[in-house]
Protein backbone atom coordinates (compact mmCIF):
# COMPACT_ATOMS: atom_id res chain seq x y z
CA UNK A 1 0.00 0.00 0.00
CA UNK A 2 1.31 3.48 -0.78
CA UNK A 3 2.61 5.83 1.98
CA UNK A 4 -0.38 8.12 3.31
CA UNK A 5 0.21 11.86 3.62
CA UNK A 6 -2.02 13.48 6.31
CA UNK A 7 -4.88 14.10 4.46
CA UNK A 8 -5.12 10.45 4.34
CA UNK A 9 -4.48 10.34 0.46
CA UNK A 10 -1.73 8.52 -1.22
CA UNK A 11 0.82 10.64 -3.37
CA UNK A 12 0.13 11.41 -7.20
CA UNK A 13 3.71 10.10 -7.91
CA UNK A 14 3.18 6.42 -6.01
CA UNK A 15 -0.14 4.68 -6.72
CA UNK A 16 -0.97 1.35 -4.33
CA UNK A 17 0.41 -2.17 -4.86
CA UNK A 18 -2.15 -3.36 -6.98
CA UNK A 19 -2.26 -0.45 -9.47
CA UNK A 20 1.20 -0.27 -9.57
CA UNK A 21 0.82 -4.21 -10.36
CA UNK A 22 -1.80 -3.43 -13.21
CA UNK A 23 0.08 -0.83 -14.61
CA UNK A 24 3.04 -3.03 -14.83
CA UNK A 25 1.12 -5.96 -16.51
CA UNK A 26 -0.78 -3.79 -19.48
CA UNK A 27 2.27 -2.44 -20.65
CA UNK A 28 4.17 -5.20 -20.47
CA UNK A 29 1.41 -6.53 -22.68
CA UNK A 30 1.04 -4.27 -25.06
CA UNK A 31 4.50 -4.08 -25.77
CA UNK A 32 4.53 -8.15 -25.90
CA UNK A 33 1.54 -8.04 -28.61
CA UNK A 34 3.23 -5.14 -30.87
CA UNK A 35 6.26 -6.57 -30.79
CA UNK A 36 5.38 -10.21 -31.29
CA UNK A 37 3.17 -8.70 -34.23
CA UNK A 38 6.21 -6.72 -35.91
CA UNK A 39 8.46 -9.58 -35.59
CA UNK A 40 5.64 -12.19 -37.10
CA UNK A 41 5.38 -9.49 -39.95
CA UNK A 42 9.81 -9.28 -40.36
CA UNK A 43 9.90 -12.98 -40.14
CA UNK A 44 6.90 -13.31 -42.57
CA UNK A 45 9.05 -11.28 -45.29
CA UNK A 46 12.57 -12.67 -44.61
CA UNK A 47 14.66 -10.48 -42.28
CA UNK A 48 15.08 -12.69 -39.45
CA UNK A 49 18.02 -10.43 -38.10
CA UNK A 50 15.26 -7.56 -37.59
CA UNK A 51 12.84 -9.89 -36.30
CA UNK A 52 15.50 -11.10 -33.55
CA UNK A 53 16.36 -7.44 -32.33
CA UNK A 54 12.60 -6.51 -32.21
CA UNK A 55 12.03 -9.82 -30.20
CA UNK A 56 15.59 -8.38 -27.70
CA UNK A 57 14.24 -5.09 -27.50
CA UNK A 58 10.60 -6.50 -26.00
CA UNK A 59 13.22 -8.43 -23.67
CA UNK A 60 14.64 -5.07 -22.71
CA UNK A 61 11.81 -3.46 -21.89
CA UNK A 62 10.13 -6.24 -19.93
CA UNK A 63 12.73 -6.41 -17.52
CA UNK A 64 13.03 -2.59 -17.67
CA UNK A 65 8.75 -2.42 -17.08
CA UNK A 66 9.34 -4.94 -14.34
CA UNK A 67 12.39 -2.86 -12.83
CA UNK A 68 9.80 -0.38 -12.47
CA UNK A 69 7.46 -2.48 -10.83
CA UNK A 70 9.76 -3.83 -7.99
CA UNK A 71 11.78 -1.36 -8.13
CA UNK A 72 9.30 0.96 -6.89
CA UNK A 73 7.66 -1.15 -4.01
CA UNK A 74 8.54 0.26 -0.37
CA UNK A 75 10.54 -1.43 2.24
CA UNK A 76 7.47 -1.98 4.15
CA UNK A 77 5.51 -3.49 0.74
CA UNK A 78 8.64 -5.92 0.10
CA UNK A 79 8.67 -7.21 3.16
CA UNK A 80 4.80 -8.19 3.34
CA UNK A 81 4.98 -9.84 0.08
Amino acid sequence: MAVMDEGGRAPLGKPAGSVRAYLAMGIVGSFAMTHAAGAAWLLQIGRIEAAIGLLGALAIEAGTVTGFYFGSRGRTDAASA
